[in-house]
């Protein structure tokens, strides 16, 4: 029995419930918000309509802890043409009460993708805020499958038609879909089969939008899609199953290469030292909440926030409330938390759950062993750093070097700090091949104030 097959009873209950509830008051559209353009969103080609949900059935050990919102703001700023939110909340854990949340937080479309049967289903997507629906063509007949269309079409809401054979895709053509997926996935099995998506989707139209769903987890999936004729594509579980799925984001929609070594440009103060290192090519910028020279307000970093949007923040915290953390992050939009003080394993647990965000664990050289990191398994990436003590405890750059490449071996992806500048950081990275490199005071004229010129020169030798 498919997914699709064990699911259709409970679609009928839920049928049944919406029709008792719009036979008590007519629905209307909450805020009536605005019908977005999802069909326009994915013109132009290489289109990437990014998935929110927590978990899901056909991988039952992952789970999704950010927010709908905070995930959204992060696809927006790493890429995303479109969202797409599942709104089954048995299987997916995600429902059509995070719609309006997530529109208020971005100005992306939003596909409400659930297993419609009925109109009701239809006009209480509509009512959520949807710009957009999913029709699964195995799901319907031919003629109950251009009904749903039409009443969509009549709601101005445009309309995904997901099919998995050429048999469903003659049927979508037949209704005279404009927005027509092929699904990679066997709903028998929920496995992903790549070549069954390639081999289908040259039978799609060419004037229809032509969609590649799941089973994308590298650049050279989409690229290989895209050859064949898909002009977007939707991505879910490689999001889901990610520790830093907005990177993952910038990664398959070709914004940020995914060997590429990464530039983290800490200790930034003020606006125009955030607007240089970000266009200047920094893919993280830090911004210090701990007691240092180059410590930010929350007013400070919410303007920087906003005159940066699009970049990505790192909140650097020590020993720091989880209260605090989670608040900064909030009113801050950040990105990523770095926690660089002694915090427990428990603790990071309880901020990752507070927050959804990607953690970075600072760890100094003489502590960053392959066999405290995996205590940590909340953190998505080491930072190895020397101690802040003046005398630094004895240790230097190499012993960085040291730790960061046995931890980078171990698997782990690692930001190497500790001295670099302009001068050594290309040497350094010819010696550990880590995933990032980290720099603050080697990059500055004086305390929390940045060097233009020194900035591009480290950013340059850190990623040629």
């Amino acid at each position: 029995m498919s997914f699709l097959q064990k699911i259709l009873p409970s679609k009928q209950a839920e049928v049944r419930t919406l029709r008792a509830a719009l036979a008590q008051a007519k629905p209307t559209r909450t805020g009536k918000l605005p019908v977005r353009d999802f069909a326009a969103a994915l013109t132009g080609g290489d289109r990437l309509i990014a998935e929110i949900k927590r978990k899901s059935p056909s991988h039952p050990e992952f789970h999704q802890l950010a927010s709908p919102p905070t995930l959204a703001r992060a696809y927006l700023r790493n890429g995303a043409a479109a969202l797409s939110i599942v709104t089954d909340a048995a299987h997916f854990g995600t429902s059509l009460d995070d719609v309006a949340a997530v529109k208020a937080a971005v100005p992306l479309p939003v596909l409400v993708k659930d297993f419609v049967i009925d109109e009701v289903q239809i006009l209480a997507a509509w009512a959520a805020g949807a710009d957009a629906v999913l029709l699964i063509v195995r799901m319907l007949d031919g003629d109950r499958l251009a009904e749903l269309l039409k009443y969509a079409h009549s709601l101005e809401l445009h309309v995904l038609v997901e099919c998995h054979d050429q048999a469903d895709i003659d049927l979508a053509i037949k209704a005279e879909a404009r927005l027509i997926g092929v699904n990679n996935r066997n709903l028998a099995s929920l496995t992903t089969d790549l070549d069954h998506g390639a081999a289908m989707m040259p039978g799609v139209p060419k004037q229809a939008t032509r969609v590649s769903e799941s089973g994308l987890y590298r650049r050279a999936d989409i690229l290989r899609l895209a050859d064949v004729g898909a002009d977007a594509f939707l991505v879910g579980h490689a999001l889901l199953q990610s520790k830093d799925p907005g990177r993952k984001v910038a990664e398959l929609s070709g914004h940020e290469a995914e060997d590429g070594r990464r530039v983290k440009t800490c200790g930034i103060t003020n606006v125009p030292d955030a607007v240089m290192a970000h266009e200047a090519g920094s893919h993280i910028l830090g911004l210090i909440f701990a007691s240092s020279s180059r410590q930010v307000a929350e007013e400070q970093a919410m303007a920087i926030r906003a005159a940066v949007p699009k970049a990505r923040l790192c909140g650097v915290f020590v020993d720091e409330s989880l209260d605090r953390v989670a608040t900064l992050a909030h009113k801050c939009d950040l990105d990523l938390i770095q926690l660089h003080g002694t915090e427990s394993p428990e603790y990071c647990h309880q901020i990752a759950e507070a927050t959804g965000l990607p953690l970075i664990k600072a760890l100094t050289a003489d502590r960053a062993t392959p066999e405290l990191a995996a205590s940590y398994d909340t953190a998505a990436y080491f930072l190895v750093d020397l101690p802040k003590s003046e005398n630094k405890g004895g240790l230097t750059p190499a012993d960085c070097q040291t730790a960061a490449r046995a931890l980078t071996a171990a698997g782990h992806e690692v930001f190497l700090a500790g001295g670099l500048t302009p001068a050594n950081v290309a040497a350094a990275c010819a010696e550990v091949q880590t995933f990032a490199v980290d720099t603050a005071s080697g990059i500055e004229s004086q305390p929390g104030q940045k060097e233009p010129e020194l900035t591009r020169t480290f950013i340059t030798e850190a990623t040629r």
